[in-house]
Order: C-alpha cells, then structure tokens, then sequence
C-alpha cells in the first residue's frame, strides 16, 4: 500500500494557515506543556538539570493565546467526522478542555488516562509522583456527519493489564515509557510511545485517511501512521530533530508497505 508522508518545517502557527479547509480526518497534538523554566528543573538528589526548552516556556497570557490559535486552525482543517486528540499533564490539560467547550462547537467524546507503570520518580521530592498523561478525544460533527469509531478494532487489537482482549476498552490505558528501541534515531525530550498513537490513529481512521500532526517532534504519528497504512502531514519547529524523523522513515522501517514517500517541505 502507498502511503504518503509530508513533514512540514516551521510554526505550526504559520504552516497551519496554508492547509487547507475540512481536507484532514484526524488531527492528533501534543502540543507544549509550558513546563520549562530558564534555569530548568533539578533533581533533588542530582545535578543534573531538566526541562529547558525554549519551545516550552510562555507567560501565562502568551500560552491561552497560543492554545487558541492552534485549535482554532486545527479544527478549520478537519472534516465534518473528524477528530481531533490533544495529549497533554495537568499543567495545560484543562485548559486545553476549556478552550474546546467555551471557544468551539467541538464535542468531547472521551478523555483518557494513560498510566505509565514505569514512570520516573518526581524530580523534587515534594509532590506525589506524576504517573499519569491525559488525552482529550474531540470530534467535529456537522454536515450529517459524526464521529469515527472503529469499535471492533477497539476491542480486538487493544490489549492491557486493564484492557482484556475481546472486550470493551476502557478508557484508561496501561502503556510504558517510549522504549530505548523506539529512540535508535535520537532524543527528543517528549518522544510517545508507537502503542499509544496506533490506538489513537487505529480508533478513528481508516486506511488512506490523512493524520495531521502539528507538533511532530520525532515523527511518532508519521511513523504509526504509515505502519497502520495511513497517510501524513507533520509540522515541526525545530529543524534539529527532522534527522530524526527521516531515519524512522527510512525504508526498511516499512516492513508492511509496497511502498511510502518522505516529502520534507520548507
């Protein structure tokens, strides 16, 4: 099966604005999380300093403004029955929620927990252990279309500790740490897991629809999408982490496909 892969290079503020209209099914974001301080984050019994990035640092009124800007451009770009997945902690999660109920005609399907058992420890030893991400699933209904949910799929090709086969899934999802096989290609600091993007792209779309990512980062959703023989559109800010993209794209990564094509766009 061929399946297209495009990989857009700037702000996804920007490049948004050049996609068109109602033209992708599923647009999945995990967006910053306005997390990093200048002078980072340090463990307690450590030097080592985390949480840095530049990307991820807005004062409070820049990162309301910045959540806006993208949804709104993300929901202008999805289909009538499409959806929309934001992940996201509880430093920007709600949100994210009430800029979806005040500021849009979206409808909030389901919000998920995704458990990591094998999260790292909290940093500062003064609050509980952060072991848990939230997503928000949100559809765009209209023009006598609703939501997309592969229901069988769901039940037949999702399996967890919480989550028996055969059965309805929950929505709370048991899913470890990215793995080190999963970051041969190189680091990026939020890299998810593969499982936790097939069981997002797998719900609500079918083969040949397209995925949009507008914070691609190390081309997770480009690399799931193409495995479960989907096409792609990625946006990403930092120039530096495109090597990696391009090695989780290489060929012989597409064991399922005839074939697939890498279109880096500037």
């Amino acid at each position: 099966m061929k399946t297209t892969h495009k990989v857009i290079l700037g702000d996804c503020l920007e490049k948004l604005k050049e996609i068109p209209d109602k033209s992708v099914d599923l647009v999945f974001a995990d967006p910053p999380y306005n997390m990093s301080k200048k002078k980072g984050l340090g463990w307690k019994y450590s030097k080592h300093i985390t949480m840095q990035e530049e990307w991820d640092m807005f004062s409070k009124d820049e990162f309301f403004q910045f959540n806006q800007q993208w949804i709104r451009e993300c929901i202008r770009i999805l289909k009538h029955g499409g959806s929309l997945w934001v992940s996201g902690s509880f430093h920007n999660i709600y949100q994210i929620g009430f800029i979806l109920q005040h500021y849009t005609d979206m409808k909030i399907n389901n919000s998920v927990v995704w458990f990591k058992p094998n999260a790292q420890p909290n940093i500062s030893c003064r609050m509980f252990t952060e072991s848990t991400e939230h997503l928000i699933w949100a559809s765009k209904n209209g023009n006598g279309k609703k939501w997309k949910f592969n229901y069988e799929d769901t039940k037949n090709l999702i399996e967890d500790s919480l989550n028996p086969m055969g059965k309805q899934t929950r929505n709370v999802w048991v899913i470890p740490l990215t793995p080190k096989s999963e970051k041969f290609a190189g680091v990026h600091p939020t890299q998810k897991p593969m499982e936790l993007l097939r069981r997002v792209i797998l719900s609500c779309t079918n083969k040949e629809d397209i995925v949009l990512d507008p914070f691609l980062g190390s081309g997770t959703t480009s690399v799931v999408a193409n495995m479960l023989g989907r096409n792609s559109i990625g946006i990403e800010k930092e120039k530096k982490y495109l090597s990696i993209i391009k090695k989780r794209l290489k060929p012989e990564q597409r064991k399922l496909f005839e074939e697939s094509r890498l279109e880096v766009i500037k």
